[in-house]
């Protein structure tokens, strides 16, 4: 097999189970607007409270009241929903993956994607065996290099908008596109041992699993979500067959959120300003949570 060859059949193991456009990015900045929304109504209450000393107590329980019955009436905005967690994907515009297979320290490949540039940098292998692909949504191209020989290819219209539907955190990132393509009878649970959470401090951990359609082989995916921004910081994947009593570990991702400039000095570290290799971008880490 080619080298061209094992690339592309690399890049095809990216692709993902896919469904209609989604409206996560119109959800997402609906619940922003909420949020400001909210932000302002509590600010005018509490002018109202400072504007009376006598109606201080009164006014005091009023606003316990309603800011009780905002906080319930709110949508839920952090992954204790599959929605929930897709929805905050969709807000994503950078991200860096880096997988590796269950036991290895090097990553088997490693994606950059930026929404905002619409720019997908892909590497598989390491070392002077690392091969490279580029899409260029802007630009119209795809470049691929290995050893240092660069491939340019215009892309079509159809490849254009393709790619540029899946410039998405969830593309490179979860086993489904969107929350509508997760097996309804998929289960999403907080996991809340103590042993598995401590594995990365600072994050909440969930487990998605369901079974396949082909052989039913049970599935699960385990995503290590920050606290606070409720984004992704690591996930493991798992397998498990009738046989079995215990899900296997098969591989696990590391996940970071790059600026949009990071992402250019990378791209133009690897290609350079005129198609040809300017140095090879090494391997990078998320300090503290790599395993």
């Amino acid at each position: 097999m080619s080298p061209v060859d094992n690339i592309e059949r690399r890049i095809e193991q990216l692709q993902l189970k896919t469904s209609a456009d989604t409206d996560n990015r119109v959800l997402a900045d609906a619940y922003a607007a909420l949020h400001k929304g909210l932000q302002g109504q509590r600010t005018g209450i509490w002018r109202l409270i400072l504007a009376s000393r006598m109606a201080r107590p009164i006014a005091a329980a009023a606003v316990l009241l309603i800011v009780v019955g905002l906080f319930l009436s709110r949508p839920a905005r952090d992954a204790d929903t599959i929605e929930g967690f897709y929805s905050t994907l969709a807000g994503v515009r950078n991200v860096y993956v880096s997988e590796f297979r269950a036991g290895q320290t090097n990553p088997d490949q490693q994606v950059w994607t930026s929404l905002s540039l619409k720019v997908r940098l892909f590497k598989a292998g390491t070392g002077d065996q690392a091969q490279f692909a580029l899409w260029d949504v802007d630009k119209k191209v795809q470049m691929k290099m290995f050893m240092s020989t660069v491939q340019t290819e215009p892309l079509t219209e159809q490849e254009l908008l393709d790619i540029e539907k899946s410039l998405t955190a969830s593309f490179v990132l979860s086993p489904f596109f969107d929350a509508r393509d997760v097996p309804e009878d998929a289960r999403w649970e907080r996991v809340r041992d103590p042993a598995i959470v401590a594995l990365v401090p600072g994050c909440v951990v969930y487990d998605l699993t369901w079974i396949t359609s082909a052989g039913g082989t049970e599935r699960k995916w385990r995503v290590f979500a920050d606290a606070r921004s409720h984004l992704p910081r690591r996930t493991e994947s798992y397998a498990k067959s009738d046989s079995e009593a215990e899900y296997e570990l098969e591989s696990f991702v590391v996940v970071t959120y790059p600026s949009e400039d990071d992402i250019k000095e990378i791209v133009a570290g690897t290609f350079g300003q005129s198609g040809t290799q300017t140095g090879e971008p090494e391997y990078i880490g998320t300090p503290g949570i790599d395993r």
